[in-house]
């Protein structure tokens, strides 16, 4: 086995020597990290204090692969006369710029353990049938009742993140990281100034050797940011206007290169280490400007593609990563694009103004039957700020990923101390679909309220009676027989909590009338979670002797 890819690695070679010209972008990956001068026993050292509070928040340990690459490793290969664009450490590798026949030499250094990929990053003219997939185990503060929304209140009103807002949650003290083309006049436009001002962009971060600012090129960054930050009241509303921002510019925007996954790992490590709770990307890889490079349906298992396991450690590192499912529902390709595939994050659909699917937006599943999209949000005609300071609308799921972004910030800000995993199972479960999930809107559209009730039952207080449904008598004396009441027989699951907020009851309830007989159990409140396709309220009960 090792003859072959040595064999494929040679072949690889011999084609970019003889016939390409220029300089290239290569991964180069090496052997180990020994002599390492950092330790995971001291974290402090590699990355930010948030960082480590997010991992103990999420009971995650550092491994090596969190350890930085050598540096005498990578100072080694530049000596060789190549340009250093970055180092990534998830995958203990750099990527450099070079002429192809400075590789050969660059193999042959003893700490080298070979090409990540075994071809230029942003060829044209790569061509070989000797193509690998990535290896699978590489070692403000307004009256916030009082907010007019203007036409974003559709967008905002579908995910409840307008009571969110009224209820005083508009991401405070999270820090979400957009990894995007660049942030093009995110410095100057209106809507941003409240942003500006509260010094709320902490860092800003360019992959491409070309850029020296995520300012001055690359206006869809801008755009999708404004989904989550801008505050111009009347116009457009953020679904997390008072979170704080890291950008970073991974995408370029005048051609389709696989080094641009490469960009997305880097991205997502910078992320990592500035402690971020929120990644949104609303980029997606599937096709290429060389079809050499283009991936297909069997690659999107949730551990093939490169960007799709970035996303993957990323998650593993307790961060929420919320990911455009894509733009491809109409096309020849269909599907969903790396890394909305992901094993553990939300990619997200796109929907109209009533909650219907927009007929762009890609299906799932995944090639390994996952469910995907995990949620939707509204990406047709959603209210979106321009490069210009304009409101406008604009349509891809590049738009209905950021404002879940927006929820999940606010998530992280009401249970400070939940972990990823919990706030994304509350989001999946509030969806519209929660009970019947497809592979056209995943759970379907998630809800701020409902997420509550999933994420902590205890701190959800309804009504008593609500959509049709009533419970009687309330409060209730231990022995007595609880009746529950509808005018219709829509199928509907019910589950009890108690004051912990653990299950101690579940069943499916189909007729108009029931009557339930609780044993002996200990005085106080309980609630009852009632799930249809249509709603999930939480009603609170109370025990008494």
């Amino acid at each position: 086995m090792k003859k072959l890819v040595l064999f494929c690695l040679l072949i690889s070679i011999s084609l970019f020597a003889n016939g390409q010209i220029g300089t290239y972008r290569y991964l180069i990956q090496f052997k180990d990290k020994n002599n390492s001068s950092f330790s995971i026993q001291n974290p402090v050292s590699f990355v930010s204090q948030k960082s480590i509070d997010r991992r103990k928040k999420n009971n995650i340990s550092f491994t090596e692969q969190d350890l930085p690459v050598n540096n005498s490793y990578v100072k080694e290969i530049s000596a060789l006369g190549v340009k250093i664009i970055y180092p990534l450490k998830w995958i203990n590798s750099v990527l450099i710029q070079t002429s192809p026949d400075k590789i050969k030499t660059i193999l042959a250094n003893k700490n080298v353990k070979g090409m990540y990929f075994p071809y230029a990053l942003d060829s044209l003219t790569a061509k070989s049938g000797n193509k690998t997939i990535s290896p699978k185990n590489p070692v403000s503060n307004s009256t916030l009742s009082d907010i007019s929304y203007g036409n974003s209140l559709t967008q905002n009103k579908q995910l409840g993140t307008d009571k969110m807002h009224a209820s005083g949650i508009t991401g405070k003290n999270t820090l979400i990281t957009l990894l995007d083309d660049g942030f093009l006049n995110s410095n100057v436009v209106s809507y941003f100034q409240q942003v500006r001002d509260q010094k709320r962009i902490i860092a800003t971060l360019c992959t491409s050797p070309n850029r020296t600012s995520v300012y001055n090129e690359g206006g869809h960054g801008t755009n999708v940011m404004s989904t989550i930050a801008a505050y111009v009241p009347d116009k457009l509303i953020g679904t997390a206007f008072n979170a704080t921002f890291a950008l970073a510019q991974t995408e370029e925007g005048s051609s389709e290169f696989p080094v641009e996954e490469v960009n997305w790992l880097r991205g997502a490590e910078w992320a990592d280490s500035l402690g971020t709770d929120v990644i949104n990307s609303s980029l997606g890889y599937s096709t290429f400007d060389n079809p050499f490079y283009n991936h297909t349906y069997n690659n999107l298992d949730g551990k093939t593609v490169l960007s799709t396991l970035a996303a993957n450690w990323a998650s593993e590192k307790g961060i929420i990563c919320v990911i455009s499912a894509g733009n491809e529902g109409g096309k020849t390709w269909n599907y969903i694009s790396s890394p909305a595939d992901a094993l553990d994050i939300l990619a997200v659909g796109a929907v109209d103004n009533r909650g219907l699917k927009a007929s762009f937006s890609s299906f799932g599943p995944s090639y390994d039957q996952r469910i995907k999209p995990d949620v939707s949000a509204m990406g047709q005609a959603t209210v979106v700020g321009s490069v210009s300071s304009s409101v406008g609308t604009s349509n891809g799921t590049s738009f209905s990923a950021p404002l879940i972004a927006g929820l999940a910030a606010g998530l992280i800000e009401k249970f400070p101390n939940k972990t990823a995993k919990k706030i994304m199972d509350g989001i999946r479960k509030s969806g519209t679909l929660s009970l019947s999930p497809d592979n056209n809107l995943g759970y379907g559209i998630p809800n701020y309220e409902r997420a509550l009730a999933i994420i902590d039952p205890v701190m959800a207080l309804e009504p008593v009676s609500f959509e049709g449904i009533t419970v009687f008598p309330n409060p209730i004396s231990v022995g007595q027989k609880l009746s529950l009441q509808r005018n219709n027989s829509e199928f509907i699951q019910v589950q009890v909590f108690n004051g912990q907020g653990q299950e101690i009851l579940q069943f499916d309830w189909s007729s108009d009338y029931k009557e339930i007989y609780f044993g002996p159990m200990q005085t106080g409140k309980y609630y009852f979670r009632f799930t249809s396709e249509l709603f999930q309220k939480v009603i609170p009960i109370y025990f008494t002797n």
